[in-house]
């Protein structure tokens, strides 16, 4: 949508830009793959990417080598832009977003006894540990923290301890096809409690996958579609009309990437990668689809988290 738009409007500089797809599969060995393929072609002059943070920080060497601007629309990891000067984000870092839902938890809900389900890898991990530091800090009692290693299909162990534990709620930083695995099962288990999670569920895969078993789950969003600020509405509006469908967070993320790298390459041109950087570090007054964006003190935007919750199987702002 960006791109197309942008050539429309006559182009950057005069020059038409062309979007180079290629697909990590998640896998950050494939990434680094790609990111040395991207570098190795002059005429590639930014990347936007990965999406998961383990596959982005796989690839960020190689890319600072290359002094070629790496912008991932949803790498919360807090390690990630602290790989090199080129490394940028545009979702909320996981030291944000863990306590905010931990707050959420245990001072708005009421929650004292809880447990988490986390995946085993970088993304995972630090998810998992901001969200407990700040519940622990609040006086909730940590029952569990149970890992899983991605691809597991069998969660009947950690369920099964986790219902004799009974905790008031349990934090699920994971993705959609695992939380849709571990919930399914905790529902044939008759297992139930408050279940939170970040933002990494908000998709509609979570509620085709789940079903009845996602119900009621809580969820910290970057962007909602009924958001009322200009930028939101114009970006769920064109959305609307190109596919027919509403946006979920990760198309207001990556949109918003996308806006961000052709607005830095209006100031820098297209002839010198170096220059990115400093453009998208200069811009200043941008208003994306998930708010307003600087990089002027850091690569990391700080950004307000939205409630909200699956109610009748629809993604709906969480009222308590």
């Amino acid at each position: 949508m960006v791109f197309d738009a942008a050539n429309k409007a006559g182009g950057v500089h005069g020059k038409q830009l062309e979007l180079v797809i290629l697909d990590s599969r998640g896998d950050p060995k494939e990434s680094v793959l790609i990111a040395e393929k991207f570098v190795s072609d002059p005429d590639i002059i930014a990347e936007i990417g990965d999406f998961s943070s383990s596959s982005c920080m796989a690839a960020a060497p190689v890319y600072e080598k290359a002094n070629m601007t790496q912008l991932s629309p949803t790498s919360s990891h807090m390690d990630f832009t602290t790989k090199g000067k080129n490394m940028f984000r545009v979702v909320t870092t996981q030291g944000i977003e863990g306590p905010f839902n931990a707050r959420w938890a245990v001072t708005d809900l009421g929650k004292k006894r809880i447990a988490s389900i986390y995946i085993n890898n970088d993304w995972g991990v630090d998810a998992n540990k901001f969200f407990v530091q700040e519940a622990e800090k609040l006086g909730a009692e940590m029952v569990a923290q149970e890992a899983f290693v991605p691809g597991e299909k069998d969660f009947a162990a950690i369920l099964t301890k986790l219902k004799r534990l009974k905790p008031d709620l349990i934090y699920l930083p994971a993705f959609y096809a695992d939380a849709a695995a571990i919930l399914n099962q905790a529902k044939r288990m008759h297992f139930e409690t408050t279940i939170m999670a970040p933002g990494s569920l908000f998709s509609e895969k979570t509620i085709e996958l789940g079903g009845k078993a996602v119900e009621g789950i809580l969820v910290a969003a970057n962007y909602f579609n009924t958001d009322p600020r200009p930028a939101a509405l114009a970006f769920n509006k064109a959305y609307m009309a190109a596919y027919n469908k509403q946006p979920n967070m990760f198309a207001a993320l990556a949109y918003d990437a996308a806006g961000l790298i052709v607005a830095a390459l209006e100031v820098a041109g297209l002839d010198d990668r170096s220059k990115v950087r400093p453009a998208l570090e200069g811009l200043k007054g941008y208003e994306g689809a998930t708010g307003g964006i600087s990089y002027a003190n850091g690569h990391d935007p700080e950004k307000e988290l939205l409630k909200i919750t699956i109610k009748d199987g629809k993604w709906v702002v969480f009222n308590q």
